[in-house]
């Protein structure tokens, strides 16, 4: 079989996790489809927030990452002409890109497809970023931006990757005409089975797993605490890359106004391996993103047997009828109260059988083969 060669361009990539979901998404992919296709990676040498490169990769030449040939761009060194060499150096069947929004590795692409400086099938995957929560932030900016992407016609030769039907209705909200092809996004994260945490009504250990940014939706989670009247024992431990510093202290200010039962505490990040050993200490995520395509962080929870804790603007508000979790209306603020609320009060036999349920959901919505074969119709 002769394996297309497919080039993946993101603007972050492995060693450098702070990027979140669209870095463990093309990792899953490549470790998934590689028997299937030749994959090579075009990146930045910085992580994202990063002040200086990763000091272990060699730059501005193709290198290998865990046998992935990948290039990482210097700051200095990228530029229109410089993309256009090593992207066709890599002999293309397929470019992938991985950000709607990025001018390096999004827009720029696009003008040299158009421009005929690259000649191979272009696929792009927004990875949410149309979403609406996601264009809530800064919204007359970015309907400016999109009126002008639509004017130009930038994506006229472009085929759209979305991971569900949702997404796939986002972007022809964006363009009527678009070509969009249906692929789940993919999560590598093995299931545990036989999971035993216990739980003591009382008590209650709570997660955050995401980027601290606005977008995400910390500070609406730390407001639900500072609502939650109650005696009991409430760890809020929050992981994740801190992407916007005033943000961040808008949050630290609320946490300042927290009884002495709840403790909140930034953690730091978490390398993918480190995930799952971390959240195994936990009883839930809560997570109340404004927008998730996917969501790795839930996916690893659950595949992770812990329920979750989160918003409908996901692709998994079945938790609710699998009863492997709680998928509540932003707009009403008391239920996530009273949810923490029933949930503080939870005695261990209840934990185990929605902690359990968490598996068995997951094992029901896994088909790899399904996935191997869309992605195979995306490619091809």
């Amino acid at each position: 079989m002769i394996k297309k060669n497919i080039v993946v361009l993101i603007d972050w990539f492995l060693p450098g996790n702070k990027a979140g979901g669209p870095v463990k998404s093309v990792f899953s992919l490549l470790n998934l489809l590689k028997p299937y296709f030749n994959f090579s990676v075009i990146t930045t040498d910085t992580d994202l927030g990063a002040q200086h490169p990763y000091k272990e990769v060699k730059t501005n030449c193709w290198t290998t990452y865990k046998d992935i040939p990948v290039y990482y761009f210097s700051k200095d060194n990228f530029n229109a002409d410089k993309l256009t060499e090593v992207i066709n150096s890599a002999k293309p069947d397929v470019v992938y890109l991985n950000s709607f929004w990025s001018y390096n590795f999004s827009i720029l692409p696009l003008r040299l497809k158009n421009a005929g400086k690259i000649k191979c099938k272009v696929v792009l995957a927004p990875r949410g970023m149309l979403g609406e929560g996601a264009l809530s932030i800064k919204p007359f900016k970015k309907k400016l931006v999109l009126l002008l992407l639509r004017w130009i016609r930038l994506h006229k030769n472009s085929v759209f990757h979305a991971t569900t039907t949702d997404e796939a209705m986002e972007v022809r909200n964006f363009l009527k005409d678009a070509n969009v092809c249906i692929a789940s996004n993919l999560n590598t994260t093995p299931l545990i089975r036989n999971r035993s945490f216990y739980k003591t009504p009382g008590e209650l250990k709570l997660f955050y797993l995401s980027r601290i940014s606005r977008v995400k939706n910390l500070h609406f989670a730390l407001e639900v605490l500072k609502s939650f009247d109650t005696k009991s024992n409430i760890v809020y431990d929050i992981y994740g890359s801190n992407e916007d510093e005033v943000y961040k202290s808008e949050c630290e200010k609320i946490i300042s106004t927290l009884p002495p039962n709840i403790k909140v505490s930034f953690k730091g990040e978490l390398s993918f391996d480190q995930v799952q050993t971390t959240i195994s200490d936990y009883h839930y995520l809560f997570l109340p993103t404004l927008n998730e395509n996917f969501g790795h962080s839930i996916a690893e929870t659950l595949k992770s047997a812990i329920p979750v804790i989160i918003s409908t603007n996901t692709p998994w508000t079945n938790v609710n009828q699998n009863h492997c979790g709680y998928a509540l209306d932003l707009g009403n603020k008391q239920e996530f109260v009273r949810v923490l609320n029933e949930l503080a009060n939870q005695n261990n036999e209840e934990y185990q059988k929605i902690s359990g349920n968490c598996i068995k959901f997951m094992e029901a919505n896994i088909n790899e083969q399904k996935d191997i074969d869309d992605y195979k119709k995306l490619f091809n």
